[in-house]
């Protein structure tokens, strides 16, 4: 019986070896192109940071509001992935090139919304500039910045959509090679824009800005040339399911109305607390949270690459009829993201000088900066949780309830008491924003890792003619079972995953 056992465990540890080492080859060009695209970022705040700390305070604000306004675009094709995994896995390859081609109209859509929002950028971020007491000259930099960057929203949005469809078929290195050549744009174009090189003036912030847009037009441009290649007209129809698809893109809005919401509330509730919150103790702390939020990123981008590769994975064995098998494959990637997450996290509290350095040597942004290190290294694992668990959910086409919660979550505790702690506590500083910023990741983690072992998800369906999934499949005994989660079931039918009208007339990188 005990040389059973030992087999047993010895078999299981090899599959969990042989999962993770799957996971890691579909990952690593994900990683590399996530990678990719934090470098952008760093690039922009790095070169931007030369220019003034007023532009370096300016930057990461003016960049999330660009990223808010395009949300519900990119969280609608961002589903694209979903569909195509899960078609695929069903053996129906050929639809996967429709789904890519609706994200062209939807595109085509937000082009024609982008001009109003950028001919009246001065008036309503303005207004939004002096609610969250921003320096006059903080203000005019993020408003330069804004006019011209949100055109990037168009190409923008056809690049996610087209990244779903290539990460949607595990063929991530398509991706990894248009965001690198998105990233050689995007630094050339700095390099002569801020600076004025090569006979060009030199514009600043706003030669920043131009970069960004020409970064997203190169990388939508190698996307679409990719999935017009035979390799991929042959065998998914991209080449011959170029029309407008209602049914195809109703789809896309139904899994994507709820993730677009949940980056909608999520992405903007950062840009509040760096617009509205930060402002309040000052350039120095918007610049340190800035600067932190960059590093940050050396820690999710990667997490969420692995992430992304879950999702696929998660899609294509549901539409094989194995949902059993996802709940290994997420628990394998959990404990990826955490590992790496957490080591980030003991950089952040061990280290913290020599890495705000790399962006400002000045030592009143670094003595502040340590505190927002502080912080981030206390959320990494519940983060790596978030991460995790929400890129699972969505690979099954479990979005409504995730973005319920994490828009509730991240405006009552994140802003809510973030802004009350501000107000109220002012003499704790930029402690109490970030403090409430830590609980809200925490609670978020644990709930998202919650749902994802109450099983609800196996119920949804994404196709019509779909056979009912098993109705009692057991999580492996190595993954977590939250308490209270056992023996309860939930029944989620198709339709249930479109949000509630109530939600769409109340209320989008």
């Amino acid at each position: 019986m005990s040389t059973q056992n030992a087999h047993s465990q010895m078999s299981a540890t090899d599959n969990s070896r042989s999962m993770t080492v799957e996971l890691l080859v579909l990952a690593a060009p994900i990683i590399l192109m996530t990678v990719s695209r934090m470098l952008m970022g760093f690039v922009d705040v790095y070169m931007v940071a030369k220019i003034s700390t007023e532009a370096l305070a300016a930057i990461s604000p003016a960049a999330m509001f660009v990223f808010v306004l395009a949300c519900v675009g990119l969280g609608v094709v961002n589903s694209v992935q979903t569909f195509v995994s899960q078609a695929d896995g069903r053996g129906e390859p050929e639809q996967a090139g429709a789904y890519a081609w609706q994200t062209f109209y939807i595109a085509g859509l937000f082009a024609l919304l982008t001009w109003p929002a950028a001919a009246t950028t001065e008036i309503w971020f303005g207004w939004l500039a002096r609610l969250g007491e921003h320096t006059p000259a903080v203000t005019a930099l993020e408003i330069q910045y804004i006019r011209i960057a949100i055109w990037s929203v168009p190409p923008s949005i056809v690049c996610i959509g087209l990244n779903g469809f290539f990460m949607g078929l595990q063929k991530p290195w398509v991706t990894f090679i248009a965001v690198t050549a998105s990233l050689v744009a995007n630094v050339f174009g700095n390099w002569v824009l801020i600076f004025g090189h090569l006979g060009f003036p030199a514009l600043g912030i706003e030669g920043a800005a131009y970069a960004t847009v020409a970064a997203w037009i190169v990388r939508a441009a190698v996307l679409t040339i990719a999935m017009l290649l035979p390799a991929f007209s042959r065998r998914y129809n991209t080449l011959t399911s170029t029309a407008f698809s209602w049914e195809k893109t109703r789809g896309l809005i139904r899994i994507g109305i709820p993730v677009a919401f949940q980056w909608l509330f999520d992405i903007g509730s950062w840009a509040a607390f760096m617009a509205l919150i930060m402002p309040k103790f000052g350039e120095i702390a918007m610049a340190a949270s800035n600067v932190g939020m960059q590093l940050m990123h050396l820690s999710f981008m990667p997490a969420i690459g692995i992430g992304l590769a879950l999702c696929s994975q998660v899609g294509f064995v549901i539409g094989e009829g194995e949902p059993q098998r996802a709940y290994r494959r997420a628990w394998v990637a959990f404990r990826l993201t955490a590992a790496y997450m957490v080591f980030i996290g003991l950089l952040f509290w061990a280290v913290p000088d020599a890495l705000l350095k790399v962006f400002t040597q000045d030592p009143a942004v670094i003595a502040m900066g340590r505190r927002v290190l502080f912080w981030a290294a206390i959320f990494q694992l519940f983060d790596a949780a978030a991460i995790t668990f929400v890129n699972a959910l969505r690979g099954a086409g479990d979005t409504r309830w995730p973005a319920i919660v994490t828009a509730v979550l991240c405006w009552t505790i994140f802003i809510g008491c973030g802004w009350a702690s501000a107000e109220w506590l002012p003499d704790w500083g930029i402690n109490g924003p970030w403090a409430m910023c830590t609980l809200y990741i925490i609670v978020v983690g644990v709930a998202l890792l919650v749902r994802w072992y109450s099983g609800a998800w196996e119920h949804i369906r994404l196709f019509d003619d779909e056979h009912p999934a098993p109705q009692a499949v057991e999580a492996p005994d190595e993954a977590p079972m939250a308490a209270g989660t056992a023996g309860v079931e939930y029944v989620v039918e198709a339709d249930e995953t479109a949000p509630q009208a109530a939600r769409t007339a109340a209320t989008s990188d």
